[in-house]
């Protein structure tokens, strides 16, 4: 399992606002993100940066919290940066978050590939 040092998101809102700026666990530990560039409001895109400098096991953001309205999201690119490898993206579609739900966006990095 990787280190990783940092990652970004870049999400897409779909039809239902969400937090004004949302928030991240990474291995049920609770944290803010390092930047927010942009909004949640419907249409919009936010791109948020985090630092964990942590091994995941499980990397989340954290969806609206008690009594809040859902969250619709049109799609979400994550880009990981890990200890001694190169960058990678990847790229999710559509989910709906509610109060009672969060999404776990931490990906494994590709398997080398090599010719024989």
């Amino acid at each position: 399992m990787p280190k990783l040092d940092s990652f970004t998101l870049e999400i897409k809102t779909g039809a239902k606002a969400g937090p004004e700026i949302p928030s991240f666990a990474i291995n049920g530990f609770p944290l803010e993100f390092d930047s927010a560039e942009g909004n949640t409001q419907p249409g919009e895109t936010i791109v948020l940066t985090g630092s964990p400098n942590s091994y995941p096991h499980s990397l989340v953001v954290i969806g609206p919290q008690n009594g809040q309205p859902a969250w619709d999201i049109e799609s979400i690119t994550a880009t990981y940066d890990c200890s001694l490898m190169e960058p990678y993206t990847i790229r999710m579609g559509a989910v709906t978050l509610d109060d009672e739900s969060n999404l776990n966006f931490w990906n494994e990095p590709p398997l080398p590939v090599f010719d024989v």
